[in-house]
């Protein structure tokens, strides 16, 4: 039997629907989704009839439809196939490229999360996807531009890619990276946004002091300054002071253990109190983590908001099953919608594809969502 009849239909057949524009649909949809081969067999019209809960007239007329519009073509013994143009002419197979930062694995997890959502939308709009991993401080090779119809970037390989090459071969997209009039399209998080509805959900607990932990150094990332400056803003045109509100600057460092420390060296010279807003995600990992091996009561002695952060093992797909001591309480954090900005650079990538867009420098934001759970 025909991999066609263990589909999941799109939208159920409504009493009323027109028959044959439904099983279209019903078809169209699975050319699509499961990426058919041109010349490849379809089902009888008698299995298609039954699948869809049709007549077989409706089918029949469907099915010549499609063969109108290009989509198929018919055998002497009146079997259908689909067309031998399918991809070229009908569907028009675009190759995207994705660079993420990472080696072996993406660094970040919340383009990890971008790029499970990029490479189910592909699949499902017939895009050929491919991801590279560009390791930290490295420089993308000329490769990059082989074999692709268009580039997708992620932040931290957008510097090195903007640095490496004058031209671009093919539109690039940036995701969530800094500005480029350079790029098609730039598709970012808005941090500002973030920021200040960190803010706010400290306003409305009546918070009166507040303290925002980030990486030392990152000052000259916009990411960071937008999300530093969202707070102060909202924080301040609620008629709180300066004093109210503290800075705080943790070094970076590569290994999590490190930063733990030096989390801890801080805490210890000034007692957790009050609420945090720590501005990246890994080092309010290690806020929460030192916080509990301090026993401090979250959120009761100190309560803490963090920024895209997630627990280990939530972080692959399929989710880890670890050995480990879990985050607790989990965290309340600014989470970057991942979900709306893959849709948003598959709306890009048809956009360039059609013609419809040739220009450079657009920019989208895409609000991030705050998530609710216990540390705050």
């Amino acid at each position: 039997m025909s991999a066609i009849l263990n589909i999941e239909r799109p939208q159920k057949i409504l009493p009323d629907a027109n028959r044959r524009d439904a099983a279209v649909d019903q078809i169209k949809h699975f050319i699509r989704a499961n990426r058919v081969q041109p010349g490849e067999r379809l089902p009888t019209v008698r299995k298609l009839s039954e699948h869809f809960g049709v007549t077989r007239d409706s089918v029949w007329r469907a099915l010549r439809q499609m063969q109108d519009e290009g989509w198929l073509e018919v055998l002497p013994n009146k079997r259908y196939t689909t067309s031998k143009h399918l991809h070229t002419k009908i569907l028009k197979s675009f190759r995207v490229r994705a660079i993420f930062s990472g080696a072996g694995y993406i660094y970040f997890s919340g383009f990890r999360r971008l790029a499970d959502a990029l490479t189910r939308l592909c699949h499902y709009h017939n895009l050929e996807l491919q991801i590279d991993l560009l390791p930290l401080k490295a420089k993308p090779q000329k490769k990059v531009w082989k074999d692709c119809d268009i580039l997708l970037v992620d932040s931290d390989s957008s510097g090195a890619l903007l640095e490496t090459f004058e031209d671009f071969s093919v539109p690039v997209i940036g995701l969530d990276a800094d500005y480029s009039e350079r790029y098609h399209a730039n598709i970012v998080t808005d941090h500002h946004l973030g920021g200040r509805m960190v803010a706010e959900a400290f306003l409305q607990h009546h918070t009166r002091k507040a303290s925002v932990v980030y990486h030392a150094g990152s000052e000259n990332k916009a990411r960071i300054v937008a999300r530093l400056d969202g707070f102060r803003h909202a924080w301040m045109e609620a008629g709180r002071s300066e004093k109210s509100l503290s800075i705080v600057p943790i070094p970076w460092s590569r290994s999590s253990f490190e930063v733990a420390l030096l989390v801890q060296a801080y805490l210890e010279k000034n007692p957790a109190h009050g609420t945090y807003f720590v501005a990246d995600g890994r080092l309010a990992t290690s806020f929460l983590e030192v916080l509990s091996y301090q026993s401090v009561h979250v959120p009761k002695g100190a309560a803490l908001i963090g920024y895209d952060g997630a627990q280990r093992g939530e972080l692959t797909d399929p989710p880890m099953t670890t050995i480990q001591q879990d985050i607790d309480p989990p965290m309340t954090t600014i989470q970057q919608d991942m979900e709306r900005i893959a849709e948003s650079a598959i709306r890009w990538i048809q956009k360039i594809a059609s013609g419809d867009h040739t220009g450079s420098g657009e920019l989208e934001r895409i609000a991030p969502v705050l998530v609710k759970r216990s540390s705050f």
